[in-house]
């Protein structure tokens, strides 16, 4: 084996040849050779003198305390320790002119490097030894040049030579030294009188020894270990160095939340593979975004990966330019694209651009909800990919319902899924289509495993951080924060008439029986089968959903516009001749439910209910007949309402409500969920004055690029109205504005949190934003059911599905109208608290743990934790207990990201999920719990949970990277067994050491996991790759799905297995990277014994 930190697949055993060569003897000449070292020599005269000086470097402080802590404390001579230079590159270069600047040196290098926590319980004796006497340490100063001397005296025995005193030195390089006993007295006074000189020559290191310890080692309660660990997850520090080291962050200043959402999410790509990042939208989510995928970019391009690709940005149209000035700021090579393109027929540069996104090492999605439809292209496109990591951002990511979390596992990719997630739900994920319920355990489960893969701080937690340093959150000079918001509502004012005209159309509406959504197959899903709905149930939901639906389209279409609900009625053009629209506004054609009913007459569903008979109307296509030209007959009747004895009054008043508005705020938004209705507003709005009115829709042709510009940070247009769908109610930036108005009333909270969000972002140029919320009268105003209905799922998603109503709205009639002030207030409230219920972010029971009602760490300790400017590099806890058990936080760095692990058992199996370690800490932990003082036998109990976090290192790889192992382990085998059956004497070898090196247990002898699964994914991409390309999306694609093409035609050639692993890193030790740790230790309490 290589000692150093890579295993070499073709070294030779050095020691194989050893015996044929004659060495002196080992007494005289202290050896590192098989059966022999030099350790055993010099320790075995160490401990047996009275008298005793070590003279060595300080990169022997690891092996030192090894043997320090073994010494007897009853010596009656202290054993002596001089500490010198090291010839390594990193030493420093400038001296300081009092030369006493090595203590500093030695300092830095261990508070760098780490030291093991199994010795732990030695270094506490020996701290304690220097205290007490029993070791006096000094270090040589510079003023007297570099001391590089390896000297051991032992009474009248010395040793000189090569070997420092590290596990190194006295046990695995070749080193030479000689040893002068008795018998050589002359040369051995001679050398203890060098030694002695230099002794003598030194200055007093103990205080600096010990202090170094204590950083290293700091005994502490629980709480405050707790506390450490909890700020290594949460305040992001280690990122910060991370960043510096590479030289990121550089430009434009991150802001604090920005560097922890990018430690935050660097962690989680580190053991999940891929992150959902759903920050509260205006949260700086495009800065952060680009350091994010530069750091992870940088760790791929420092790595000894054979691939090192190149990133894509898939983002809305609108953004795109903003990801790539600030990619271009950060100096990171960002390809980018736009979901229009991915949706794009086949071209040169559409083809050059999937080519790209398939090969792409790292994949981004910017407003990941949109590509939550499976049957899309652009869906299809993102989903052939070979990226090592996936980052999707999003704030509204369940965008339409519970089913969302399903289509977000499918982005996140299968292989990273939890074994019972892909069991659960293989049968659903990767079909086109999906039945729109999932049952309660389905949907707590896939929330469950999403919640590992994200990233989420609400504005009241972002806000919090800017309390802590609001000096450090800029932009353009001024500082930073959500604005507030100054909610009001408008009076529309509704002539009588207009309002007996809409309670004329909600009481025609009681006459609909939803026809339009009852087409296709009525069909019990098995999730609701599940949950013991029976067919008699479903059919009765399914029945009055309809209904309640086709009843929400009129009403809802009603409270937009006259224009949008003849829309609904008669289709887009007929609405835009009727209203005189054409000028400057283009629109898909939608709605003429009417023409949609008249082609649907006789054409009945496919009943697949087998314990209930359909009504006849749907099972008689006469009676079928009948009831559609009725269902007409009601929708003529609601057309000829609007035609003529329904006003343009309330969108008169809307028009005025802008226009006044001008005389307060120089650009204005406002929002309807209808296009058309826009089109009328903007026609009104021109017959009031000279003013700048834009319309921006989804539709390509709008003027969404003009608001996009003139609304942007920084804008010096004036008297201009952005009036807007909600397909621009997310991405963009619109913060000049400072006034949004809500044309209609949004019915859920995410349609109004993502209108607001265009003008409600940290960096916005305005304290206070005005919010505008129409006052309906109380027949046309949002009710109760039709509330539910928008809540239940968005609209265009239900035409044609399966939806089901709860049973306290299958008896109702029509809902009451919800009162304005209260809605505005739930609203203004919710947007408040931005309250996320679907899916908690991972870190959600970390920061349970210091903050909330149930608390296990204090306010004041976790303050005191955040403050604290002194560098601990490890902090341990005892903590009594019936069982033993061990908690560990590793430390995070330039090269590996923070991690929790609890170990439940000395023999258990480590628990690495953050909410369960945080439950099996509340578990283990009580608030009023005391801390136990450690002894060493206390930090006895640390070695087998040391043995089992060592062991845990291949079971912190995300699951992609296990499930990479774990296949390479079959393939192996089976090309082992070929080429044993070919007698490939090279190639037997080849795969039975590869095998070894994956079934190893031995904590010294561990490859770096994470290195052999890269290095196998790089290998199998091209036949990844095909296989990927080969057939549309049906299901995920997972690594043993590639199985039988890389035994059969796909082979792998053994030359190139052996090329690519013929050096890997070792696993870099674990213990030295313990932050915090809280060990379980049993013991005596209310004088009963411990049942351990």
């Amino acid at each position: 084996m290589s000692t150093d930190n890579q295993f070499d697949l073709f070294e030779a055993d050095i020691t194989a040849a050893a015996p044929s060569v004659e060495w002196p003897s080992a007494e005289r000449f202290p050896l590192n050779l098989p059966g022999r070292s030099t350790g055993s020599i010099i320790e075995r005269d160490l401990f047996a003198a009275s008298d005793a000086l070590i003279v060595t470097g300080y990169t022997s402080l690891g092996r030192l305390i090894s043997f320090l802590g073994c010494l007897s404390s009853e010596r009656q001579q202290p054993l002596r320790l001089l500490i010198g230079a090291e010839p390594h590159p990193t030493a420093r270069t400038d001296f300081n002119l009092q030369g006493h600047d090595l203590p500093d040196e030695i300092r830095r290098f261990w508070l760098a490097r780490g030291i093991s926590l199994r010795l732990s319980g030695l270094l506490l004796k020996v701290m304690e030894d220097l205290r007490s006497g029993v070791i006096e340490a000094r270090f040589m100063p510079r003023s007297y040049g570099m001391l590089h001397a390896k000297i051991y005296c032992a009474d009248d025995i010395s040793t000189l030579g090569s070997s420092n005193f590290s596990d190194a030195g006295l046990a695995h390089n070749l080193e030479a030294n000689a040893r002068f006993s008795a018998r050589d007295s002359r040369r051995s006074s001679e050398l203890r009188q060098i030694a002695e000189n230099y002794w003598s020559m030194g200055k007093n290191y103990n205080d600096a020894l010990l202090g170094l310890l204590e950083q290293l080692l700091k005994i502490v309660s629980w709480e405050e270990a707790l506390a450490r660990a909890c700020a290594e997850l949460l305040e992001g520090r280690w990122a910060e160095d991370y960043l510096r080291h590479y030289g990121l962050g550089q430009g434009e200043e991150l802001w604090p939340s920005q560097v922890r959402g990018i430690a935050q999410a660097l962690m989680l790509l580190r053991q999940v593979g891929s992150v959902l990042v759903a920050d509260a939208t205006g949260s700086g989510k495009t800065r952060m975004g680009v350091h994010l995928i530069r750091a992870l970019m940088q760790q791929i391009w420092s790595s000894s990966r054979q691939r090192k690709g190149a990133p894509i940005m898939v983002c809305p149209p609108l953004v795109k330019l903003s990801w790539e000035r600030e990619a271009e700021h950060c100096g990171l090579p960002l390809t980018t694209t736009s979901h229009g393109m991915l949706s794009q027929r086949s071209s040169e540069d559409v083809d050059l651009m999937l080519k790209r996104l398939s090969s792409a090492q790292i994949l981004a999605v910017d407003e990941a909800h949109n590509f939550l439809n499976l049957a899309s292209q652009r869906t299809q496109a993102i989903l052939r990919n070979l990226a090592d990591h996936t980052l999707l951002f999003t704030a509204t990511p369940i965008n339409r319902s519970s089913v969302d979390l399903l289509r977000i596992a499918d982005l996140i990719g299968a292989d990273n899924l939890a074994p019972q997630t892909l069991k659960m739900f293989e049968r659903l994920l990767g079909r086109r289509r999906l039945n729109r319920s999932l049952s309660e355990g389905e949907r707590q489960a896939l929330q469950h495993e999403i919640a590992r893969f994200t990233v989420r701080r609400t504005k009241s937690q972002l806000n919090a951080m800017i309390d802590e340093q609001p000096e450090a959150y800029q932009a353009a000079g001024n500082l930073c924060r959500y604005p507030n918001h100054q909610p009001h509502t408008y009076i529309l004012d509704e002539p009588d008439s207009d309002r007996m005209a809409a309670a004329h159309v909600s009481e025609l509406t009681d006459q609909l029986l939803g026809l339009n959504y009852l087409a296709g197959e009525i069909a019990l899903p098995a999730a609701l089968r599940r949950d013991g709905w029976t067919d008699e149930k479903y059919l009765a939901s399914r029945l009055k959903g309809a209904h309640k639906l086709a009843a929400y389209m009129v009403r809802s279409r009603l409270r937009s516009s006259r224009a949008a609900l003849l829309e609904y009625l008669r289709g887009t053009r007929h609405a835009l001749e009727f209203f005189d629209l054409h000028e400057g506004f283009h629109k898909n054609s939608t709605g003429n439910v009417i023409d949609r009913l008249t082609r649907l007459e006789g054409h009945l569903p496919h009943n697949s209910l087998t314990d209930i008979e359909l009504p006849e109307w749907l099972r008689d296509p006469e009676q079928h007949r009948i009831a559609c030209e009725k269902e007409i007959a009601v929708y003529r009747e609601v057309e000829k309402i609007i035609q003529d004895y329904l006003s343009d009054s309330r969108e008169q008043r809307k028009a005025e409500q802008l226009y006044e508005l001008l005389d307060d705020h120089d650009l204005v938004l406002a929002f309807d969920s209808c296009p058309i209705t826009l089109a009328l507003i903007r026609k009104l709005l021109k017959k009031l004055g000279d003013i700048t009115v834009y319309i921006a829709t989804g539709d390509p042709s709008s003027e969404r690029r003009e608001i996009a510009t003139i609304f942007n940070p920084g804008s010096q247009d004036r008297r201009v109205i952005g009036l807007c769908s909600d397909s621009l109610a997310e991405g963009v930036n619109l913060q000049q504005a400072s006034a949004v108005v809500n044309l209609d009333m949004p019915s859920v909270v995410r349609i109004a949190e993502q209108r607001i969000g265009r003008v409600d972002r940290m960096d916005s140029p305005h304290p206070r934003v005005d919010i505008y919320w129409p006052d309906d009268a109380e027949e046309f105003a949002l009710t109760t059911d039709e509330r539910f209905v928008e809540r239940f799922e968005t609209v265009e998603n239900l035409l044609g599905s399966n939806i089901t109503l709860p049973e306290h709205l299958l008896n109702a009639n029509r809902g009451r109208p919800i009162d304005t002030n209260k809605l505005v207030q739930e609203f203004e409230q919710a947007l408040a608290e931005d309250d996320w219920n679907e899916i908690e972010d991972a870190f959600a029971p970390v920061r349970g743990l210091i903050q909330g009602r149930l608390t296990l760490v204090s306010p004041e300790v976790y303050a005191d934790m955040r403050q604290e400017t002194a560098r601990i590099l490890s902090r341990v806890a005892i903590a009594p207990a019936r069982r033993p058990w061990g908690f560990f936080c590793l430390r995070g760095d330039s090269e590996r990201a923070p991690a929790w692990i609890l170990i439940p058992a000395p023999d258990g199996k480590p628990i690495l999920d953050l909410a369960e370690i945080c439950t099996g800490l509340r578990d283990r932990l009580q608030p009023d719990m005391p801390t136990s003082p450690a002894t060493e036998d206390h930090m006895r109990w640390l070695e087998p949970f040391l043995r089992r976090l060592v062991l845990a290192e291949r079971e912190r790889l995300p699951r992609k990277k296990r499930r990479a192992l774990d296949e390479m382990r079959i393939i192996l085998t089976h090309y082992q067994a070929k080429a044993a059956a070919e007698h490939r004497q090279d190639d037997l070898d080849l795969c039975q050491r590869l095998i070894r090196w994956l079934d190893s247990q031995n904590p010294e002898q561990m490859p770096d996991w994470e290195a052999m699964a890269e290095r196998w994914l790089d290998l199998i991409r091209p036949v990844w790759y095909s296989a990927l390309q080969k057939r549309r999306r049906k299901r995920p694609l997972r690594l043993s799905d590639l199985r039988s093409r890389l035994l059969n035609e796909d082979r792998i050639e053994l030359a190139d297995i052996r090329r690519t692993f013929s050096r890997i890193p070792r696993l870099p030790p674990v213990e030295e990277r313990i932050a915090a740790c809280i060990l379980g230790v049993p013991m005596l309490r209310e004088g009963r014994k411990p049942d351990v």
